[in-house]
């Protein structure tokens, strides 16, 4: 765009249409000329479908629409001390559109990383922080700083990615409170034992392992879970385990539990009489399709034929396995 261009002199249906046309990076930093810039761009309802926070050597701002674009956060030489430091005032910022390699730089309008998620948030109508993402072995920014910096927003769900290490999940869920999911994709999270207080929250949703992370899962643990929606990826639990694990259910274990999806990499075949041995159990003609909806994320799922077995308290749950292409599935359903 010629720098002669007199933007915003154009008519409004005018401006409101060259301001459509525009790449995310470019309307955000219109948005920063000028609160009434700011408040042109909310007027036009556009939409984002999730902001991530991500938290390595620097701190980025990732949203997903019908664009997708990174902001890259810099400190300054005031922010190189010792570990952990506090969130920064950006000495400079960068935006860059997925699948390419170009970066736009922002001149900073004395915009606190605060400021800059505010703004996002305000104009994209979208008052969430979808996935709060740690990828560092350890935290490098304050917590009560990154407190402060994601302000009153909501955030939905944690993502432990990469190289994070135990002590920095825990800290991050003590000074987090109020967070409704939690997934876990580090090679430093496989073994369980070690965060036992943190498989015990009452999580929404709780997702441990994916790709070439498998959890390490002992039983006792496995009954500690008190979250609605679990989903785990492992070798070790076993069939009898699942059916040291119905059994408990039956008596009263993990009561808030209402999806659980187990996923076993090894390729291993079920043996369906260990899994159901000593149950009361109903089996589901194979042509019964029954739909049931995740509690945490809302996905629908089919449920054709299975097992139903009766809990002490009348709740009926369903259970069914699987042989995938890659692995075993087991999935158990609570139908409310």
């Amino acid at each position: 765009m010629s720098s002669d261009f007199r933007l915003l002199r154009l008519p409004e249906k005018a401006l409101n249409l060259v301001i459509q046309c525009m790449e995310y990076t470019e309307i955000v930093g219109y948005s920063l000329a000028s609160n009434k810039t700011k408040e042109t761009v909310k007027a036009l309802n556009l939409q984002i479908t999730k902001l991530l926070l991500t938290t390595e050597e620097i701190i980025e701002a990732h949203i997903q629409g019908p664009s997708s674009i990174a902001w890259s956060f810099y400190p300054g030489e005031e922010n190189a001390g010792n570990e952990p430091i506090p969130v920064y005032m950006p000495a400079c910022v960068t935006a860059m559109r997925s699948n390419v390699r170009e970066k736009l730089g922002y001149l900073n309008p004395g915009y606190s990383i605060q400021k800059w998620i505010d703004t996002v948030q305000y104009i994209f109508s979208h008052p969430v922080i979808d996935y709060l993402i740690f990828m560092r072995e350890t935290c490098k920014f304050d917590m009560n700083s990154l407190m402060e910096t994601i302000g009153t927003a909501k955030v939905k769900e944690f993502l432990f990615y990469d190289q994070c290490r135990v002590e920095c999940a825990k800290m991050a869920v003590r000074r987090f409170p109020g967070i409704s999911r939690m997934y876990a994709r580090s090679q430093n999270m496989v073994e369980t034992s070690r965060y036992t207080d943190i498989l015990m929250q009452n999580w929404d949703g709780l997702i441990l392992g994916q790709g070439d992370v498998i959890m390490r899962m002992e039983f006792d643990n496995l009954l500690l879970i008190n979250s609605k929606e679990i989903k785990i990826r492992s070798r070790d639990i076993k069939d009898k385990m699942i059916n040291q694990f119905l059994k408990h259910w039956i008596r009263g274990s993990n009561p808030r539990m209402e999806f659980t999806l187990l996923l076993f990499p090894d390729g291993r075949i079920f043996d369906i009489n260990a899994i159901l041995k000593g149950l009361n159990f109903y089996e589901a003609p194979l042509d019964q399709v029954r739909l049931f909806t995740k509690p945490a994320t809302q996905e629908t799922v089919e449920i054709m034929g299975g097992y139903d077995i009766r809990r002490m308290d009348g709740s009926v749950g369903t259970l069914k396995i699987e042989q995938r292409e890659e692995g075993g599935a087991f999935t158990f359903c609570v139908w409310n």
